[in-house]
């Protein structure tokens, strides 16, 4: 994996964009702000959705996320927590500069596609992206700590078994939060270590002053392309072996577990549903269920549904109907949104939200933000959150250990070496 040496311009630069593909080996990097769009707090009282589409109509290339704790401005939850990271609800902008290029010939490929390219900020972007980033240490993060001891995690899944037993929801996703810190200047070593680990297809450093999001994601939330929208929800999770016979095995035993399977089919259903409220009639289809696909530090089981929407569907009423992500949420989706707000007790901020881009013709590609670290640069804290879907086949303690296993990466990134 290449990853383009940045060190120089995070240092320098109030916002940088970087969206990096391990796998396939290829990159966008947005430098610098010519505008931008920040919303956090209260979000009942805005049309946040309506906002961004707004911003990013026209001809320009943006970049940012979208926090999970949108929902509040559009959908009808219950919603009475906060996020104490601080981080923005929504974060939005557009680069001066954009540069596109292949890992695997940046010398040759790496092209300017927004700004001007004779400008410095292009040239040193273009220098960045053809050098590769060396092997940083992290020089003073302080390891990650569970919010929850065992037991608290324990008797709040023993919760989602009730609460699935009384019929409310049949799936629930729940997710526990691990905490740390390190100063400002830590952001990006953080991330190589991350990107290092995980080496996955939708990974993400982006700054927003001293807002800064690491993603490891392996998981795409919605991707459009002209008229085509695309959603690969990943429901099923199992580590790597220590043997090639050993990995082997434990791939198969996660294609061939009934509880996954159910767990994967029930997400890719809500999927289904969602797209349904913006597709063109009959277009929504399931064009690979609970593939079994391998990374860097586990198996997933990831199936993909698409459709087909009119040209004039806009962005916000695509997300109205979509996010937040299935994936991270359960179902009946609004229930399982109430009380998950009720069972993590604390708002899941940036975290299971999205970062991604727009293109100049309205097409975009949005990740999952999972397997990631959210880092407050003024505070110094540095968060990251990890969870499972909950159903009646789930056991207490596997999923417990499912959490563990997810965040192994996560907190060996930011343990100094």
């Amino acid at each position: 994996m290449i990853l383009p040496n940045l060190r120089s311009l995070v240092e320098t630069e109030s916002h940088i964009a970087l969206l990096y593909d391990a796998r396939d080996g290829h990159g966008i990097l947005g430098l610098g702000v010519n505008r931008s769009l920040v919303v956090g707090g209260e979000l009942r009282e805005i049309n946040v959705l309506n906002a961004l589409e707004t911003f990013t109509e026209g001809t320009t290339w943006t970049f940012g996320w979208m926090g999970y704790d949108l929902k509040n401005s559009f959908l009808n939850v219950d919603a009475a927590f906060e996020n104490p990271l601080g981080l923005p609800d929504l974060a939005w902008w557009e680069p001066k500069v954009v540069i596109k290029w292949q890992a695997e010939d940046a010398a040759s490929s790496a092209e300017v596609i927004q700004g001007d390219a004779s400008c410095e900020l292009a040239m040193k972007g273009l220098q960045a992206v053809k050098s590769q980033a060396p092997k940083v240490r992290v020089r003073a993060g302080e390891e990650l700590v569970w919010s929850w001891k065992k037991e608290e995690y324990l008797a709040q899944y023993q919760k989602v078994i009730d609460l699935i037993q009384a019929g409310d929801v049949y799936e629930l996703n729940l997710c526990q939060t691990l905490w740390g810190s390190a100063p400002a200047s830590e952001s990006w070593p953080i991330f190589t270590q991350l990107a290092s680990r995980t080496k996955a297809p939708f990974s993400a450093y982006m700054q927003f002053g001293d807002s800064r999001v690491m993603s490891g994601s392996p998981e795409r939330f919605l991707k459009r392309e002209g008229n085509t929208l695309i959603s690969q929800p990943i429901k099923g999770t199992i580590g790597r072996g220590a043997t090639p016979e050993e990995d082997t095995q434990l791939k198969e035993s996660l294609a061939s577990s009934e509880k996954d399977r159910a767990e994967n089919v029930m997400i890719t259903d809500l999927v289904r549903n969602d797209l349904s409220r913006v597709a063109v009639r009959d277009s929504v289809e399931v064009s690979d269920l609970c593939g079994i696909h391998t990374f860097e530090t586990v198996h997933q089981m990831i199936s993909e549904i698409k459709c087909q929407i009119h040209p004039d569907t806009g962005l916000s009423e695509i997300l109205k109907a979509t996010f937040p992500m299935g994936s991270m949420t359960g179902a009946p989706k609004i229930s399982a949104m109430n009380h998950i707000d009720a069972l993590e007790k604390m708002a899941r901020g940036v975290y299971s939200g999205s970062v991604g881009y727009l293109d100049p013709n309205g097409n975009f590609d949005f990740n999952v933000l999972i397997r990631s670290l959210f880092h407050n640069a003024t505070s110094e804290k540095l968060q990251a959150s990890v969870g499972g879907a909950i159903t009646a086949l789930s056991e207490g303690e596997n999923e417990l250990e499912e959490c563990h296993v997810k965040a192994n990466a996560l907190i060996s990134s930011v343990t100094r070496e």
